[in-house]
């Protein structure tokens, strides 16, 4: 399985515009997306090639590792026994993700660029 890197982590939270004020104007990270419909938003970090995500809801910490094909570390986890909560989603403009719980229930998803690099 090809892994690129640590993409990001994505954090649920009660009130998506009071949060994104924390993490502005408290850590002062700057904001780099924002997706009103879904009510989140995007910090990044360092040099922004990894971002804090934070959208309003419920549930538990995600780690998003970016890798080169989706389908191709799907296949090879699955033959290591990783079952995935569902099928692959597409996101517009971006490219293939896929998600999956590691044994102590910790919520991990692999994700590429292949739309966004006019691949897919």
């Amino acid at each position: 399985m090809d892994i690129k890197k640590v993409d990001s982590v994505t954090l649920a939270v009660r009130d998506v515009n009071a949060s994104a004020k924390w993490y502005a104007e408290t850590l002062g990270l700057p904001e780099i997306w924002r997706m009103d419909e879904r009510k989140g938003v995007g910090f990044g970090v360092g040099d922004n090639s990894a971002t804090i995500n934070l959208f309003q809801q419920t549930g538990t910490p995600q780690l998003i590792i970016q890798v080169e094909r989706v389908a191709d570390a799907r296949r090879e986890l699955e033959s290591r026994g990783v079952r995935f909560e569902g099928a692959t989603e597409t996101l517009e403009g971006i490219g293939k993700f896929a998600g999956f719980q590691d044994p102590d229930g910790n919520r991990i998803a692999i994700l590429d660029y292949t739309i966004e690099h006019g691949e897919g």
